[in-house]
């Protein structure tokens, strides 16, 4: 579990970049200076420190960094920021911990606060007290051997140690949130901020700004985490349903199902999971809304002007990519389900009945399930409306009206978390569950039915649902 300690920033406006007048030789990118407005939000006291992602390697089974010896934290560092980390991985981490990565706009408030000043104590020029900078210690340092460097708010380590990725595409000033330098994909260059150890004073100040391709790995690159502020604007509110911990037989048995056992969902094996919460239905047009808007995220094709189609606030948001769900993920600090934990909510402990269906072992009839409809004249539902088709434990639309995105990649069973499957850059195609509306037949919407698709693939019978620690 990560657990942060939080410093508060609050809502408000600051002078944004470089006045040429009074800075220390500013490089071009950072004018002209220029009044942002942040919303109040919290960000990490520290960077993120080798001991914190070795939390997230062994939860999620991700790469370790490189620089790592058999897979373990280099001796003495464990208090020290995690480098050689893309910022994909740094994406990844904050998919799995809830959180996300600071914009820039929010990273240089942290540290100037509305005083513009030149570094985060003040106008004073770095030394050996305030910051680990112009390569005086030939390596990085322990996050918090600093406290006389620390900004107006009390973050630690903003000046030197190691860059910062931010959310951030690198574009020109003035910065503006809403021109789609925020959009969390794409592979364009991404702003790193506060300078490394080797880094001197021009380097190491507040306004200063570099970018780089978003999967570069270097012994300077570490990262930092942010959260919407209990202050801030209010969250998305789900209906959430909490899963317990425990095994579930996971996958089929052809000698009990015969014909219905397909070959990749066998052999059928026991699963050990941790508790976790799912949200009661997939994420809705009405849900997705919200963040097309306050992210400034493009809209799914079919969306007419932007707008969600009139009647259909209460069906499950379509011709969204994985890319899309994850960004979506990121933005309302959640994260897709594994394949796994959707499996077990569809069919219940091993304790149960190991059923074919979530309702039961029946075949479904017109009241427990939109499925084997003609796409060309019927599409999805509202995501309450076949309440007789729910869960074991409560959970809705687990068969049909829409396959759903997990993070997993499809790789053949026995399934293992720590086998690269959960690797969140991967390109590879990820696993599809639930069945859709126009799935032919009862098969394919069976709990333990399994498709795939690329991640970029949008089409108007795949949307997603969300999940939580």
């Amino acid at each position: 579990m990560y657990t942060p300690t939080w410093i508060t920033i609050p809502a408000g406006p600051f002078r944004m970049g470089s006045d040429p007048a009074g800075d220390v030789v500013p490089y071009e990118n950072e004018t002209p200076q220029h009044r942002v407005h942040v919303d109040a939000f919290q960000l990490a006291r520290t960077h993120v420190t080798n001991a914190q992602y070795a939390a997230f390697v062994s939860a999620s089974g991700h790469a370790v960094p490189g620089h790592w010896l058999n897979g373990r934290i280099p001796a003495g560092l464990a208090d020290h920021p995690v480098t050689y980390v893309t910022w994909y991985d740094a994406r990844a981490f904050c998919q799995w911990a809830g959180v996300r990565l600071p914009t820039e706009a929010e990273w240089e408030k942290a540290a100037r606060s509305e005083d513009a000043r030149i570094w985060p104590w003040g106008n004073q020029p770095p030394d050996a007290h305030r910051c680990n900078f112009n390569n005086r210690l030939l390596t990085n340092s322990p996050v918090d051997q600093f406290p006389h460097g620390a900004s107006p708010y009390g973050a630690m380590d903003l000046a030197g140690n190691a860059w910062e990725w931010t959310n951030s595409i690198a574009r020109k000033y003035p910065y503006d949130t809403h021109d789609g330098r925020e959009n969390p994909t794409g592979g364009e260059s991404r702003v790193v901020r506060g300078g490394s150890y080797i880094h001197g004073a021009r380097d190491v100040r507040a306004a200063d700004r570099h970018a780089f391709v978003p999967d570069t790995q270097d012994e300077y690159i570490g990262f930092r985490v942010a959260r919407m502020s209990a202050s801030g604007p209010a969250p998305l509110s789900f209906e959430w349903v909490d899963i317990p911990a425990g095994e579930f037989r996971m996958g089929n048995d052809p000698r009990r199902f015969h014909d219905l056992a397909l070959p990749n969902e066998c052999p059928s094996h026991s699963i050990s999971l941790s508790e976790f919460s799912i949200t009661q239905t997939p994420v809705t047009n009405a849900e997705y809304e919200p963040f097309v808007r306050g992210a400034d995220y493009p809209a799914p094709g079919h969306w007419i002007n932007h707008d969600v189609p009139p009647g259909k606030e209460n069906h499950p948001v379509t011709n969204v990519s994985w890319d899309n769900a994850q960004a979506f993920c990121q933005w309302a600090n959640v994260r897709l389900l594994t394949e796994a934990e959707w499996e077990k909510a569809a069919r219940g402990p091993s304790s149960g009945d190991g059923r074919v269906y979530p309702w039961g072992n029946e075949i479904p009839q017109p009241p427990c399930a939109n499925y084997g409809q003609d796409p060309k004249t019927h599409a999805t539902t509202p995501v309450d409306q076949f309440p007789t088709g729910n869960s074991s434990y409560g959970v809705l639309d687990m068969a049909g009206n829409v396959w759903e995105w997990t993070s997993s990649v499809l790789a053949d069973y026995p399934y293992r978390m720590d086998d690269g499957r959960e690797n969140l850059t991967s390109r590879a195609r990820r696993v599809l569950r639930g069945g859709s509306f126009y799935s032919p037949g009862e098969s394919y919407i069976r709990c333990a039915s399994r498709s795939s698709s690329y991640p970029q693939r949008q089409r108007d019978h795949i949307g997603f649902r969300l999940a939580k620690k």
